[in-house]
């Protein structure tokens, strides 16, 4: 073999050699991202013309004894706003005691990319303990303080790198894109929008929320504005996580909606949003909130943006809002017809139990025809104790009393605990939801000029002795409806009624006579009519020292106000 020809194959395989190592442009610097602090989340751009294999390298601290990430770091395909990669998929090895160093490549096409790496030192709900903690109050944070100042990660390749003012841009150009945009950036948002299908539709939905197991806490869901049917809610069961903190939840489904009218809401609690994370963001902090897309671009126009009037205040029937602690209020109204109203109720409940509650009666025979109670509501948002009833009921011609009670605590604008997402509406609100509704079907009801009442003695306080006469001009059916205090067969607050022309007592709440009431066990209650000829009565109820209204020593009873007595006339 030649001299020369024994070059040009050293040559060729040197070559081939360098062409392996080395790409055929050289790669440059597309996004770096250093000077990290504690709790904080920062992002880069670039932009990739063609599709091409990109260097990833980054240093960030790592948990030994939990195996957890102190910093991490992803990248989002900003134009789809999915995920291409995150540094758990990276090898890696340790640098030192509390630093890891971190190498990969990642193949990815044209587009727009956005880099993130956030630091964020325990999840908020680990309530573990360390040594440092414990004996020198020592933060986690504390404890990485001086390796900050190593935290970063760096993409190489061949593109170019975006400014954070054209990131913007096109994360203002996706959201264009939407039909709808609920994404949101505080605590204690509550966001709503109508929206109306000309056609049948399929959407996209793209919510990021705040939930566990044991409930949501940042959601939205979509209503149906005509039958009030949810046909869509976030729920922990249907998402996935969503990148960061186990609580960070995502959902990405396509879903069928018929034409019509329709809205979407979109809430967050008290923490955990973007102005301020309390423990690992998700992956696309951005779109933080529900965003719905036409699955079909080209479709887009027949989805339509309209201004929803959640309650027409012409409609409103009964509006007990801004209910504060120790409250107990009630209103009548006369339905001149059938009627559909929808039952608007705001309240704090635990378990089988509710504290701030309503409920409506039938005026004529105090018969309650709705009440709210825990099992027939939802989550309000907040603390889970907040619970919802939003439904649309039947009622029949005739004359009703709306009352609404309150315990001692957490009410509006007094708050023990993460307040709900209508904070406005704690309460209840009842509005007429008829198309054909007009003001003139609904009148007030005031029992004062009810000439079917006899005799009201109620809201009876501690050591009273209340007393009334009436007349019976004929033998008339009288409808006793009267709540007292009763225990072990004996009665301390209760009511009788005395003929006065035979000076003998006719009728008389005993124990043996009574039901419970609700609340406490010795809450008593008796509903019923007797027969009384005509004549002249008087009408009495007595109050020992103890468990009255608006002072009860115990739970009071579902109608706090019937404390005490009344009589009805029952017409035949």
């Amino acid at each position: 073999m030649t001299m020369n020809r024994l070059s040009t194959i050293l040559w060729l395989a040197v070559l081939a050699l360098l062409l392996t190592v080395s790409p055929l442009w050289p790669q440059t610097s597309l996004a770096v991202i250093q000077d990290i602090r504690p709790e904080e989340i920062k992002s880069a751009g670039f932009s990739l013309s063609s599709e091409q294999d990109l260097d990833i390298t980054a240093v960030g601290a790592h948990r030994r004894d939990r195996h957890s990430l102190v910093s991490t770091a992803w990248i989002l395909n900003a134009d789809t706003r999915a995920i291409v990669w995150e540094l758990t998929d990276a090898n890696s090895r340790w640098l030192s005691r509390k630093l890891r160093e971190y190498g990969d490549s990642v193949r990815l096409p044209a587009g727009n990319y956005e880099v993130f790496f956030a630091t964020y030192m325990r999840d908020y709900y680990d309530r573990s303990w360390s040594f440092g903690k414990f004996f020198f109050g020592l933060k986690d944070d504390d404890y990485y303080d001086d390796v900050y100042d190593e935290f970063r990660i760096e993409v190489t390749g061949n593109g170019r790198s975006l400014s954070a003012s054209r990131l913007r841009e096109i994360r203002e150009q996706v959201k264009e894109r939407a039909v709808l945009d609920l994404t949101i950036s505080h605590p204690d948002e509550y966001r709503e929008q109508g929206f109306e299908l000309t056609a049948p539709m399929d959407l996209i939905v793209y919510c990021i929320g705040e939930a566990r197991d044991d409930g949501v806490f940042d959601y939205g869901w979509i209503m149906n504005a005509t039958s009030r049917e949810r046909v869509w809610s976030f729920e922990y069961r249907d998402s996935e996580h969503a990148g960061g903190s186990s609580k960070n939840r995502m959902v990405r489904e396509t879903i069928t909606l018929p034409a019509g009218k329709y809205v979407a809401y979109y809430v967050s609690d008290d923490s955990h949003t973007p102005d301020k994370w309390n423990s690992m963001p998700p992956f696309d902090p951005d779109f933080y909130g529900l965003t719905l897309f036409a699955a079909d671009p080209d479709r887009r126009n027949r989805v339509k943006p309209y201004d929803y009037e959640d309650m027409p205040a012409a409609n409103v029937i009964i509006d007990f809002s801004r209910m504060r602690d120790d409250a107990y209020v009630s209103k009548g109204f006369t339905l001149k017809k059938d009627m559909d109203l929808r039952i608007y109720a705001l309240g704090e409940g635990v378990g089988r139990d509710m504290y701030d509650y309503g409920w409506i009666v039938d005026a004529r025979d105090h018969r309650r025809v709705w009440e709210m109670q825990f099992r027939d509501t939802e989550h309000a948002g907040g603390n889970h104790k907040n619970r919802l009833y939003d439904e649309v009921q039947r009622f029949d011609k005739g004359d009703y009393i709306a009352y609404y009670v309150t315990d001692g605590s957490h009410s509006y604008a007094d708050w023990n605990a993460s307040p709900p997402f209508d904070q406005e509406k704690w309460g209840m609100t009842i509005v007429a939801v008829d198309d054909d509704f007009e003001a003139d079907d609904v009148a007030e009801y005031s029992p004062d000029e009810d000439r079917s009442i006899l005799v009201r003695l109620n809201q009876v306080r501690d050591w009273e002795t209340r007393k009334e006469r009436f007349s019976l001009n004929r033998d008339s059916k009288v409808r006793i409806y009267a709540v007292g205090e009763g225990s072990e067969g004996r009665m301390y607050d209760y009511g009788w009624i005395e003929s006065l022309s035979k000076n003998q007592i006719v009728w008389e709440m005993t124990y043996r006579k009574t039901e419970h009431a609700g609340g406490a066990d010795k809450n008593r209650m008796f509903n019923g009519t007797i027969l009384l000829p005509a004549g002249d009565y008087m009408v009495y109820f007595e109050s020992d020292d103890s468990h009255s209204f608006r002072d009860w020593n115990a739970s009071p009873p579902r109608d706090p106000g019937g404390w005490g007595i009344t009589l009805y006339r029952v017409d035949d």
